[in-house]
């Protein structure tokens, strides 16, 4: 893990002896400017899964340990999709690269500044919007009945996402949270146009269900 490691990075205590394990499979490798997602909070974990980002989407993936627990690996059958496979070990190798001469760490969090600040305001334009939340690439709107009460507006969300598909905008469909993972190359014009399409998608909702 050498190369994931944070130099800010620590463990946990580990006064009551767990074992701290992350899944990272949809956070790792980028997607929220660190290589890990619980770097932002200076966590180490003990075991991590880190998924096809890994490998720019090739089917590849990887299960890491910190040192002091290599040796129950060693003892176990533990494995990955594509494990070993010199293929899917040199796409990693390359993506990896490729984020590290390009400085896409950096890029994502900048991304990331930029979409906070794009959703927080449209959260002040629209009712709907409980909260707006952002981390790099990954990014979530809440969409609610009432913002005390916080009740999840489900049809709404349906309604966001079918509106703003037809209009040139793919996603997947998270229920009342608006689920959005651009790639960290996006840059910052692109991701200006992209708010737009979900922005009027959101007032189409309001004047529709509300």
């Amino acid at each position: 893990m050498e190369r994931c490691e944070s130099p800010h990075a620590a463990t946990l205590p580990n006064d009551r002896g767990i074992l701290l394990t992350a899944d990272e499979v949809l956070t790792s490798w980028g997607r929220t400017g660190k290589w890990l997602r619980m770097e932002h909070w200076d966590v180490l974990p003990d075991v991590v899964s880190i998924g096809r980002r890994f490998g720019n989407g090739f089917p590849v993936t990887c299960v890491a340990v910190r040192e002091p627990y290599t040796e129950s690996f060693e003892k176990i059958s533990a494995s990955s999709s594509y494990g070993g496979n010199p293929m899917a070990c040199a796409a990693a190798l390359a993506s990896t690269e490729v984020i590290e001469e390009e400085n896409l760490l950096d890029h994502a969090m900048e991304l990331g500044d930029h979409c906070l600040k794009i959703l927080n305001e449209m959260k002040q334009r629209h009712p709907i919007i409980g909260d707006v939340r952002c981390k790099g690439g990954l990014m979530g709107i809440e969409l609610v009945k009432d913002r005390e009460t916080k009740e999840p507006f489900n049809k709404a969300g349906e309604f966001v996402y079918q509106h703003a598909f037809r209009n040139g905008l793919t996603w997947i469909p998270a229920g009342h949270i608006l689920r959005m993972s651009p790639p960290i190359v996006m840059d910052l014009d692109t991701a200006a146009k992209g708010s737009e399409i979900i922005e009027e998608a959101i007032g189409a909702a309001e004047k529709e269900l509300t």
